[in-house]
């Protein structure tokens, strides 16, 4: 399922668990986080959604430009 399939509480809830993992293992960005442990940015946002209880998504499309 895509990120922008989810209904709009659990993107909230998905948004929120990234931010509270990159804040509880001082990463300043999810690429940062995928480099230092060494995971694609699909497997990182995996492990992400399983800790946090939520269901099972692609990544969020990050556009820089948007």
């Amino acid at each position: 399922m895509r990120f922008e399939d989810l209904p709009p509480n659990d993107r909230r809830e998905a948004e929120s668990a990234a931010s509270r993992f990159l804040v509880r293992h001082h990463y300043v960005s999810l690429d940062e986080a995928c480099q230092t442990q060494d995971l694609t940015l699909p497997d990182l946002w995996d492990r992400i959604m399983r800790e946090a209880g939520l269901p099972e998504c692609d990544p969020p499309t990050f556009s820089p430009f948007a």
